[in-house]
């Protein structure tokens, strides 16, 4: 199993942050989403359902992307129901001048042949998507890099 993890704080309350971050159909801040279409379930929230296509590694992957939790403000967990084995977690929480966005993803390859070579020569590229995805965020908001001059 890979593990990758990103974070960035954003200049806005953290309901705003959740705003667009739970609106998974247009997650155009998510670098490796093609494409993303609703396909059943509610329209947001646990239980939607997405036909996702994704770029990653050289690969093109489909699948259909579930949402299986959602906190808002704080927290939204989607799953990859058919294709990889995949759970990307959005967590959000207040922090001084805005809010902290924490995406995670973890995912594994097992069952297919070398298996364990792809899950390897995935990591780095996967940890550069989910750092990607919280740039692309931010530059929605504007970034606040240093919190230590917002608090003076």
């Amino acid at each position: 199993m890979i593990e990758t993890r990103a974070d960035v704080t954003l200049p806005v309350p953290p309901e705003e942050a959740f705003a667009v971050v739970a609106d998974i159909e247009h997650a155009d801040w998510l670098p490796a989403i093609r494409r993303l279409r609703h396909i059943g379930g509610p329209s947001s929230g646990v239980g939607a359902r997405y036909e996702v296509e994704a770029g990653l590694v050289g690969r093109h992957l489909r699948g259909v992307l579930v949402c299986t939790e959602l906190t808002p403000p704080s927290r939204m967990v989607l799953t990859l129901e058919e294709g990889l084995d995949l759970t990307l977690e959005v967590t959000i929480r207040k922090v001084v001048g805005g809010c902290k966005v924490v995406m995670s993803a973890r995912y594994s390859v097992s069952g297919r042949p070398f298996a364990g070579a792809v899950e390897l020569a995935s990591q780095g590229p996967a940890r550069r998507e989910t750092a990607r995805a919280c740039e692309q965020l931010a530059a929605r908001f504007g970034r606040k890099d240093d919190l230590k001059s917002a608090a003076s």
